[in-house]
């Protein structure tokens, strides 16, 4: 290459340099322009009905068979209690606030839900899985067994990502999320109750002082996971409404209780419910800052 073609190359190289450096300058320029329209804080209310699949319940205490007619009742090997948890739908909201840049959206809130509970029983075992006795219509004495549950209450914070599917500059824009955080689960009503009394011989003695009452809320502190899909309608250039629809799965909830009533003294047990998630429909209303 001669010295000619050497000067040519260097000038294109210098105008192609500029006008890349121009084109660059102006496309800076642009976004930050659109993202100034864009970038923002916002808070956002959420409320909506909130359902669940059935949960299960599985509960266990030391105390193996202390029913009328034996001589001495003390801690033992044990059982286990197993129930199906229908749940009835309930209702949820969410108050949070987050930061807006184009497409992006990242924000922290907090979310209530609670929906009533069922309690179907399934089975009695031991500990070691071996089928517990049926009881005995013989033995003269009658148990009245009445269990019910409450509500689950589900009080979280957490942390969301949401991505939309199409540029501000149209009012209808899709979405979808996905999040993190912890609750507080907490089943409320978590009653047991069993009543002895004679129906014949060979009955004796008072069969109700083998009576025992478990009565108490079970809560917990647990992990969840969430994801989202969803859209928003802007009505104007600060205030968007929209439909999100979200599924959080949470980790079962324990917890270690007492019997306010019971031959054996100081007898606790330890409840789980597990399988436990929530599907949510909220109307939502954001507003930028």
């Amino acid at each position: 290459m001669n010295s000619q073609d050497k000067r040519f190359t260097s000038k294109l190289a210098v105008k192609t340099v500029r006008r890349v450096a121009v084109f660059a300058i102006i496309a800076v320029t642009a976004l930050s322009t659109t993202h100034a329209q864009t970038d923002s804080w916002y808070v956002e209310i959420g409320a909506g009905p909130t359902f669940s699949g059935e949960l299960a319940q599985a509960g266990f205490n030391f105390d193996t068979s202390c029913y009328p007619g034996r001589v001495e009742c003390a801690p033992g090997d044990g059982y286990r209690w197993y129930y199906r948890i229908p749940t009835d739908a309930g209702f949820g909201f969410r108050i949070g606030a987050g930061r807006e840049q184009g497409s992006l959206r990242i924000d922290a809130n907090v979310k209530y839900s609670a929906q009533n509970l069922e309690q179907v029983f399934s089975r009695l075992t031991f500990l070691d899985g071996s089928d517990y006795p049926a009881y005995d219509p013989s033995s003269g004495v009658q148990s009245t067994v009445t269990t019910t549950l409450g509500q689950l209450q589900v009080s979280s914070f957490r942390l969301n990502t949401f991505l939309s599917f199409l540029p501000e500059t149209h009012m209808f824009r899709p979405y979808i999320g996905v999040g993190g955080g912890a609750a507080r689960g907490v089943v409320t009503g978590l009653y047991f109750e069993e009543r002895f009394s004679c129906t014949g011989p060979p009955c004796e003695g008072d069969p109700s002082s083998y009576d025992s009452l478990h009565d108490e809320d079970l809560s917990d502190v647990i992990l969840l996971a969430v994801g989202h899909a969803g859209f928003e309608y802007t009505l104007t250039s600060k205030i968007l409404a929209g439909i999100r629809f979200s599924y959080t799965l949470l980790q079962s909830i324990t917890g270690e209780g007492s019997y306010a009533e019971h031959k054996i003294p100081d007898l606790t047990n330890r409840t789980t419910f597990s399988d436990v998630n929530l599907t949510t429909i909220m109307a939502t209303v954001r507003y930028r800052l």
